[in-house]
């Protein structure tokens, strides 16, 4: 029996987001390969496992989706307690936002290598995306809602070639 493909997926992870961090790459002595390797810590390792895991749940055993991808992410970061006053409202000039680092395409660059294999076969199959980084409601846990779905266009659209 195949398994079924889906058109659209979306789910919810629960965990402080992490940035993808820079790639290193270097020569190694023993096998004369070049590899590569991830500069991203323990916390970006712990993110990704949360969205591959929780990815997989929501992919069913299903097949990837099919090309071209859309992407909708809304990161929820934990709000830094000098934001609030010691009765829990928002102090005057903070932020209702993050502007601070981590920055949301790092975040980005750690959540999509996790779906990679799982929701899509490659990263480079998405060709739109909409991404938000707020700051999680007291309360609400730190996390991320991620929507894929399978981009329809057409000719119409203009952006399918035309024939001759």
């Amino acid at each position: 029996m195949k398994c079924q493909r889906l058109d659209r997926v979306a789910f919810h992870v629960e965990g402080e987001p992490a940035p993808g961090g820079s790639k290193s790459a270097f020569f190694h002595r023993h096998t004369g390969r070049i590899v590569v390797t991830d500069a991203g810590g323990k916390r970006t390792k712990q993110w990704r496992t949360l969205v591959a895991t929780a990815a997989r749940m929501a992919m069913d055993a299903r097949e990837v989706i099919a090309p071209p991808i859309g992407l909708t992410i809304t990161f929820r970061m934990t709000r830094p307690a000098s934001h609030l006053t010691k009765y829990g409202a928002l102090r005057k000039g903070a932020p209702i936002v993050p502007i601070v680092r981590p920055d949301v395409t790092k975040l980005l660059r750690s959540t999509e290598d996790a779906l990679t294999g799982i929701v899509w076969g490659d990263d480079a199959h998405i060709c739109e995306q909409l991404i938000y980084r707020i700051y999680a409601h007291p309360g609400e846990p730190a996390g991320a809602h991620i929507t894929a779905y399978h981009v329809r266009l057409s000719q119409a659209d203009g952006l399918a070639p035309e024939e001759d």
